[in-house]
C-alpha cells in the first residue's frame, strides 16, 4: 500500500508499488525530490500525497535527483518539467539513457550482453552469438515496455561526482545494479536505489539485468559498511532500520554467490552444465526469474574478467 512516511519533519519517504519505485523528499534550502518514479495513467497526480504530507506542491521542488536511470524511478520527470523547470542531476553514464528518444531504445541498446563476453562463451561460433544477443534483446523489450509506456526523453542539467557534498548530503557512487547507481547520505539516514533489496536481508545484492556487476555490487557493499546508515530508504520495497549485522549478510550472501558460481565455472565443461548448476547454489525462494536468468551472465563476466 502506498504511504508516506515523515523523518523529522525534513525527509518524507514514499513507499509506492510497482510498476514505480518510491520516491524520497528532501525539504530544505533547496527541496529535492529524488526518484519521481513513475505512473502512465495519472502521472504527476501520484505525487499528490507526498505533496500533501510535506506541505508543499511541484512549484516548490527546486532540484530533481536520480539514483539511477531506471525508467521506474525517472518517468514522471518528463511531466514535472512540463509544470516548472527544475534541475535535474544524474550520474554522468545516466545521461545517455535519459536523454534518448524514445527512452526504451536507449534500454535495449545498453542492456545487453557484451560482445567480448559472447566471443569467449563462444569463440568460433558467429551464429549462436547473433541468437543469443537477440533472444537478450527481445527479453529486454518484453521487461521494458512495461515501464516505459508514456516516457519521453529529458535532459539532465549537472552530474554528481562520488564523495562530494550537496546541500549537506554526501554522494556515494555505488554501481552494481547498474553502472549508474548513486547513494545520497544524511546523517544516519542512506537513500538508495536498487542494489539492496530490504525487503530481505538473507539474499545477495540485486542483479538482474545485463549491466549488473557481481564485483562492483561486492565494492558498494563495502562502502556502505563504512557509512554504517541506521536507516536506509531504498529503492523498493519499505524503509529498514538496520546495523551493521545485516548489511554484512547482503555482503557476504553476494561475496558466497560469486565464489561459488566461479568455481562452478572452472569445474564444469559446458555452459548447459554450468546454467543447471547456477540454479542449484541460488537461494531458492528470494530471486525472481528475470535475476535467475541474469546471474548466469553477470557471475560469467565476472570469471572471465580474473581470468583478464
Amino acid at each position: 500500500m502506498n504511504k508516506v512516511v515523515n523523518f523529522n519533519d525534513k525527509i518524507f519517504f514514499y513507499n509506492r508499488r510497482v510498476p514505480s519505485s518510491n520516491t524520497t523528499l528532501i525539504k530544505g534550502v533547496a527541496n529535492i525530490l529524488i526518484d519521481p518514479g513513475y505512473n502512465p495513467i495519472i502521472k504527476t497526480k501520484a505525487l499528490n500525497p507526498l505533496m500533501r504530507e510535506a506541505g508543499i506542491n511541484f512549484k516548490d521542488i527546486d532540484e530533481i535527483w536520480f539514483t539511477h536511470s531506471h525508467p521506474d524511478h525517472t518517468g514522471l520527470t518528463y511531466y514535472l518539467l512540463q509544470e516548472k523547470a527544475i534541475k535535474v542531476i544524474c550520474h554522468p553514464l545516466a545521461k545517455d539513457l535519459i536523454e534518448i528518444e524514445p527512452p526504451i531504445r536507449g534500454l535495449i541498446e545498453t542492456e545487453k550482453f557484451d560482445d567480448s563476453i559472447l566471443k569467449k562463451l563462444y569463440p568460433t561460433e558467429e551464429r549462436k552469438r547473433k541468437r543469443l544477443d537477440t533472444l537478450v534483446r527481445y527479453i529486454v523489450k518484453f521487461y521494458a515496455t512495461f515501464f516505459t509506456v508514456g516516457n519521453h526523453a529529458f535532459k539532465a542539467d549537472d552530474y554528481f561526482t562520488h564523495g562530494e557534498n550537496r546541500h549537506g548530503i554526501k554522494i556515494v557512487f555505488l554501481p552494481g545494479h547498474t553502472f549508474d547507481e548513486v547513494g545520497f547520505s544524511l546523517g544516519s539516514t542512506l537513500i538508495t536505489g536498487d542494489l539492496i533489496a530490504t525487503f530481505s536481508f538473507k539474499r545477495p545484492a540485486v542483479l538482474n539485468v545485463p549491466t549488473s556487476d557481481i564485483d562492483n555490487a561486492i565494492s558498494s557493499l563495502k562502502k556502505i559498511l563504512e557509512i554504517s546508515p541506521e536507516l536506509i530508504l531504498p529503492g523498493h520495497g519499505n524503509y529498514s532500520t538496520i546495523d551493521v549485522r545485516l548489511i554484512s549478510e547482503i555482503y557476504n550472501q553476494t561475496v558466497n554467490l560469486r565464489e561459488k558460481g566461479i568455481l562452478l565455472l572452472k569445474n564444469t565443461h559446458s555452459f548447459i552444465d554450468y546454467a543447471f548448476g547456477l540454479q542449484k547454489i541460488l537461494p531458492l525462494f528470494t530471486l525472481r526469474i528475470q535475476e535467475r536468468l541474469a546471474l548466469l551472465y553477470i557471475i560469467y563476466k565476472s570469471y572471465v574478467k580474473s581470468k583478464d
